[in-house]
């Protein structure tokens, strides 16, 4: 592994989750899954066969991923025929399906997964003849990357999300909302997602796989997926949970209308087809499972006209760091975004400036900051295992990341 993307891996742990949805695919049948998976290096005939791989992949997890991802597809074959763009792609394999052939599609995830994925994916797509497939490296609280990924679109986007907003803190949601709005201001089109009621939906699948004891399973599973999030996974802005479900309904409009987006809400049962992943239970275990989901939406959102505020005049510095150390005390400046483009050139100058000795000291001067997302404050984190809570001080900062500073904790750690 390289330098560059050994720094990539550190900083944004979630890129893991790519791997197990694909092998999850093709754990269901999916034949383009099974085909990606073996460019990837996977047997998939031995995952089909060792029941011990496939336990390790979760029933419950598998029929909960499969749900999102061919509710997807049928939604956006239903809804326009405008560009796809999948953030976070992952290591699905959407862009090789016959179905969407002829569909402009562009797959958007972290560098660290674009950089494995692209070139695997684009010898199957070759092959195949397909054509108008993009990959782009991005972070999705990062509006020029998302806007130079869609550099070569006409027409409408059809935006499609799935396993993304429950590993946001809020901060992260509230740019995610504001960048989508702004491309779908631009392209039109519609952002379709079933995140929103991924808990409502998880607890569904659990109840098909394992009946009595799916609230057991819930708090294993919780905990397994808070271990690469940065936020609660019960705790953010865009997250309905099924109990005191009304009151988490409105909480999560009133955060879309704050953000400038209106929704509309269509019960994923009328998209849900036969699925692999519940082929060997019995047709009373499926009738129930599709009955659940007539309760459980997804979500398709677009732009409020009636929202006040523009974002079209934003401008964003380019990120910059600098640092310098004298007498095991490390200097720091920051200026722009530092999120998950960026993230990995902030480790790589610590580390380098660090390479004669661990400062006992370290000041960020953070007056330039713009912004900071999970994958920067893991940077800091990293820091301060370093050199002790208390030790490593952040100066200048504006009220946006004070603001995160202290939604997620670090703001204690800090001097």
């Amino acid at each position: 592994m390289n330098e560059k993307q050994e720094l990539r891996e550190r900083t944004n742990p979630a890129f893991n989750t790519a791997e197990p949805t694909l092998l999850r695919l093709c754990v269901t049948g999916g034949e383009d899954a099974k085909v990606l998976a073996e460019r990837f290096g996977t047997n998939v005939e031995e995952l089909m066969q060792d029941e011990g791989k496939k336990a390790a992949l979760g029933a419950d997890l598998t029929v909960m991923a499969e749900t999102q991802y061919r509710v997807a597809n049928r939604m956006l074959s239903a809804y326009g025929k405008g560009t796809i763009l999948d953030i976070p792609c992952g290591f699905n394999p959407r862009a090789i399906h016959e179905e969407f052939r002829d569909r402009h599609y562009i797959g958007c995830d972290l560098p660290v997964v674009i950089d494995e994925l692209a070139p695997v994916i684009g010898e199957i797509l070759a092959e195949r003849g397909i054509l108008k497939k993009e990959f782009h490296g991005a972070d999705v609280t990062n509006y020029q990357s998302l806007r130079d990924a869609v550099a070569s679109v006409e027409g409408e986007l059809c935006i499609t999300t799935e396993g993304l907003v429950t590993l946001f803190n809020d901060s992260e949601l509230t740019e995610l909302c504001k960048n989508v709005r702004r491309l779908l201001e631009e392209f039109g089109g519609c952002w379709i997602t079933a995140d929103l009621e991924a808990n409502p939906l998880f607890m569904a699948a659990m109840t098909a796989v394992h009946g009595e004891a799916a609230f057991e399973n819930l708090i294993k599973t919780r905990d397994e997926v808070s271990d690469i999030s940065d936020t609660k996974i019960d705790a953010n802005n865009m997250t309905v949970l099924r109990y005191d479900y009304e009151k988490n309904l409105k909480k999560v409009t009133d955060f879309l209308h704050s953000v400038g987006l209106k929704w509309e809400r269509v019960p994923m049962a009328n998209y849900l087809p036969e699925l692999g992943s519940l082929a060997v239970y019995p047709d009373e275990t499926k009738a129930a499972y599709k009955k659940e989901l007539e309760n459980v939406y997804a979500w398709i959102l677009t732009p409020d006209e009636d929202y006040g505020k523009s974002e079209a005049d934003y401008d964003s510095a380019s990120f910059g760091v600098k640092a310098s150390m004298s007498d095991k005390k490390m200097k720091i400046t920051l200026r722009g975004r530092l999120d998950s483009i960026t993230a990995p050139e902030l480790l790589s100058v610590y580390e380098k400036t660090a390479a004669g000795g661990t400062p006992e000291k370290i000041a960020v001067d953070a007056s330039a900051l713009e912004y900071i997302s999970s994958a920067g404050l893991r940077v800091l984190i990293m820091m301060i295992k370093q050199t002790g809570n208390g030790n490593l001080t952040v100066t200048g900062q504006n009220e946006t990341v004070q603001n995160i500073l202290e939604q997620t904790g670090l703001a204690d750690l800090v001097g």
